[in-house]
């Protein structure tokens, strides 16, 4: 006969049924409740292992970027301060000021509510540590809806700058401040009723007992997709930027194309990355994890460096004073 081994435990495509199934060859002898507890333990063994990879993918990839944010925020902070001049005629300037307040307050009370979390559970101290972890989630849910709506309206507004690049200079549209904080407040909204929508219908499912492991495999499956679409919507505006001969004519227009740029090409990547390891069934969990929750860290930290980096000229304009001429 041929040699056979035991494979390994894999969830039943069905998703309402994530139960696994190992070769009943292996618990000849057992009961029916020994071999349940075995198929849990080995369910929980694997999870276990796919949760120290994530950290540690987590930390290899995400500890970089996070330890950059903090060091770099001192100089992104000054040197916003020092080209604000190079900002203030753009209508870009609405989304260069609201990413200026993210990092400036967000971020910061993002890290701070975090680490006094962690300090107050190791002392014992529940309550407080309650919470301070409360405040870090609030401010995690904040940050999040910013990552989402920053690479959205990028998307867009890079999206028109293509296609009025190919237009004649007469049927050119021109981009408005009020049209920026008009996309601004469309997208914020629509990427919150995004999560409201999801909870209430979570909430009502669970009130009427029709939650069930399907329900969460169609949660996942609902933020995938709404991600993976704006996106492809971010690689679009990315790969058009390329396609643009003409120069940015402002400061905060170079430093929004240089973001659309290198978070682009970032994701693209990993993207990439992520779509061989489905392909080759090789490590898909941090390989997708990575793809969507690096957004978090990498967009302020491009948007730093990019600041820091720039070196606006900045013209100021003096009176000119008609004198008559000498003769």
């Amino acid at each position: 006969m041929p040699k056979t081994t035991t494979p390994k435990s894999y969830l039943d495509k069905s998703p309402n049924y994530f139960i696994s199934v190992n070769n009943l060859n292996s618990y000849n002898g057992l009961s029916k409740e020994q071999r349940a507890m075995q198929e849990l333990q080995n369910l929980l063994a694997e999870e276990m292992a796919d949760t120290k990879k994530l950290i540690i993918a987590y930390a290899i990839t995400l500890g970089p970027l996070a330890v950059c944010l903090i060091c770099c925020m001192c100089s992104y902070l000054m040197a916003f301060t020092r080209n604000l001049k190079a900002h203030a005629g753009s209508p870009l300037l609405p989304l260069i000021t609201h990413s200026y307040r993210t990092l400036k307050f967000n971020y910061i009370s993002f890290f701070m509510f975090g680490i006094c979390a962690g300090i107050s559970m190791s002392m014992g101290n529940l309550f407080l540590g309650q919470i301070f972890l409360q405040m870090f989630v609030i401010f995690a849910l904040a940050i999040t809806w910013y990552v989402a709506m920053y690479q959205i309206i990028i998307s867009i507004i890079f999206i028109h700058r293509f296609i009025n690049s190919r237009q004649s200079p007469e049927l050119r549209g021109i981009l408005t401040r009020k049209n920026v904080i008009v996309l601004m407040i469309i997208v914020f909204l629509l990427v919150i009723f995004k999560d409201i929508g999801m909870v209430v219908w979570m909430v009502v499912l669970m009130i009427g007992g029709g939650f069930n492991m399907g329900t969460i495999f169609t949660f996942t499956m609902y933020y995938s997709m709404i991600y993976i679409t704006h996106q492809i919507l971010l690689f679009i505006a990315t790969i058009f930027q390329f396609c643009i001969s003409e120069e940015p004519k402002t400061h905060s227009e170079y430093c929004v194309v240089t973001h659309t740029k290198y978070i682009g090409l970032v994701k693209m990547i990993l993207g990439i990355i992520c779509f061989a390891s489905y392909l080759l069934n090789f490590e898909t969990t941090i390989a997708s994890t990575l793809f969507f929750g690096i957004d978090i860290f990498l967009v302020p930290v491009v948007i730093q460096i990019t600041e820091i980096r720039a070196n606006p000229n900045v013209i100021t304009p003096t009176e000119i004073q008609k004198e008559p001429l000498k003769v």
